[in-house]
């Protein structure tokens, strides 16, 4: 199974949404769209995360990658780069809590290879 994750942000800050969506054998199995009033993109990017490993929790999978395409957020959660803002930091501690347990392999992606959370992300802003 393969989690994806986006978030969106129309102004930086500004209107936003997260998507997320679970993808078993090449079919969506499980998918999310939250708009999420005025937030940073690397907030919603964050929350996106947030919420998929939430679903990963409750399906009681053992083993996920989950790919997102915010560098910034794969890597500080990876902890390849440094947290300097506080509320990111907070947000971060929040995912490696989730991730406790699972075998979560965290994977950048370009955008392209991201299209359904990004459709998804978007969609929670157009239809506030």
């Amino acid at each position: 199974m393969v989690g994806y994750f986006d978030g969106a942000s129309r102004g930086n800050p500004g209107l936003a949404g997260a998507g997320a969506c679970l993808v078993d054998g090449g079919k969506v199995v499980w998918e999310f769209s939250e708009y999420l009033g005025i937030k940073t993109n690397n907030e919603a990017e964050y929350t996106a995360l947030l919420r998929l490993l939430g679903e990963v929790r409750s399906s009681g999978a053992a083993r996920i990658e989950v790919r997102g395409d915010s560098k910034l957020v794969v890597c500080q959660v990876k902890r390849e780069w440094k947290i300097n803002k506080p509320h990111l930091r907070k947000l971060a501690e929040q995912a490696w809590e989730m991730m406790d347990g699972i075998d979560v392999r965290l994977v950048w992606v370009p955008r392209e290879e991201n299209r359904i959370a990004d459709a998804l992300s978007n969609r929670a802003i157009d239809e506030r």
